[in-house]
């Protein structure tokens, strides 16, 4: 009898746990890296430092419900997972951004569960106030607000953290936040009442950057718009993460490459940024990952970065490092030929800027 007291309870477990995971574990979908700008009440949110990033789904913007990013959005977050309700507060904002500088991600897509029959539902914060003639406490609890709206796009999860998306937030009359958008600049949100996220937008990087895309098309017709856009926020990132010039960066993509992803040099040099094979294998980088944009920009933006300093700032003998060697350059056997090119084509993209309006003054 003990024995199959064992057995039915064993089943019931196993039967509770399989319910457990195929609730919290549907479907999956890809989630693509947000690469622009993300403005949030004014400060720059950085997607390579959160663990859990700022995602696309088939163009829709996704959100994690991580608890310092609630913070900073005027949320608490609570999934009920039996039910699969996630219940929403809205509160006071308490952090403005992430607290450590540290890259935690390294842009690739994220795959993510999908949550079936997923509702969400928003609540107002408990409010507790005292009665002035009698200092009586008087407290109001949490009041239940409605459903939000997904627009028929289901809540998301990664390691138990919820995804939701951003259009619910802002459609919601309990939330009701403010986007805007720019293709070349990112998207600014804010969760303040009253306060218009184009407040936060940069008309000038904006401006800057847009020039930045008409200068490659202009270099290479075979670059779209889309990815224009994807490679100007590819360097702009380079530079920031290698402290160097990130025009700098694009002046040896276009004298090297005019920014052909799949170029292949004499000798075997390869990619947007033509690393010699041997040169990439000491970094434990294959041919193929060379060949990959953002691969090849990081790396050449980290190898430019590191010539530089090793050549107490000279661009001239940094530039001619990376081209010839510094065995060469150490040697005094160099060519300023190649740095001069490079140079050249720094200073046209400044005068391509400037002389087609896309400069602010």
């Amino acid at each position: 009898m003990a024995k199959r007291f064992i057995l039915v309870w064993l089943f019931a477990l196993s039967i509770a746990l399989f319910s457990t995971i195929s609730i919290c574990y549907g479907e999956e979908t890809r989630g693509d890296f947000f690469i622009k700008n993300i403005v949030i009440n004014g400060e720059k949110i950085v997607n390579y430092n959160l663990q859990y990033s700022i995602v696309l789904v088939d163009d829709v913007m996704y959100l994690p419900l991580t608890r310092q990013m609630c913070e900073i959005y005027g949320v608490e977050s609570k999934m009920d997972w039996e039910s699969r309700t996630l219940r929403l507060t809205k509160t006071d904002a308490t952090r403005k951004n992430i607290k450590d500088n540290n890259l935690k991600n390294d842009a690739k897509p994220l795959s993510l569960g999908v949550i079936p029959e997923a509702k969400v539902v928003a609540y107002e914060k408990e409010v507790s106030f005292y009665i002035y003639d009698t200092l009586e406490k008087v407290e109001i609890p949490e009041l239940e607000v409605g459903e939000l709206d997904l627009k028929g796009n289901p809540l998301l999860e990664k390691d138990n953290i919820i995804y939701i998306p951003l259009r619910a937030l802002v459609d919601d009359e309990c939330f009701n936040w403010d986007i805007h958008y720019s293709n070349y600049y990112g998207i600014c949100i804010s969760t303040e009442p009253g306060v218009p996220a184009e407040k936060y937008f940069d008309r000038k990087e904006a401006l800057e950057n847009n020039g930045l895309v008409k200068y490659m098309m202009s270099i290479n017709a075979t670059i779209g718009p889309s990815y224009g856009q994807h490679l100007v926020f590819l360097f702009m990132r380079a530079g920031e993460v290698y402290d160097i010039d990130p025009k700098l960066v694009m002046a040896v993509a276009r004298t090297e490459s005019r920014f052909n992803t799949g170029a292949s040099g004499r000798g075997g040099a390869a990619g947007m940024m033509q690393v010699m094979p041997k040169t990439g294998e000491r970094y434990g980088l294959t041919v193929e990952q060379l060949m990959d944009p953002k691969i090849a920009i990081d790396f050449g933006a980290m190898y430019i970065s590191e010539r530089i300093a090793a050549y107490e700032g000279d661009w001239l003998l940094a530039l001619s490092a990376y081209n010839q060697g510094s065995t060469r350059v150490n040697r005094g056997t160099h060519s300023y030929t190649y740095a001069n090119r490079v140079m050249g084509n720094y200073e046209a993209i400044s005068e391509y800027l400037l002389t087609n309006g896309f400069v602010l003054r």
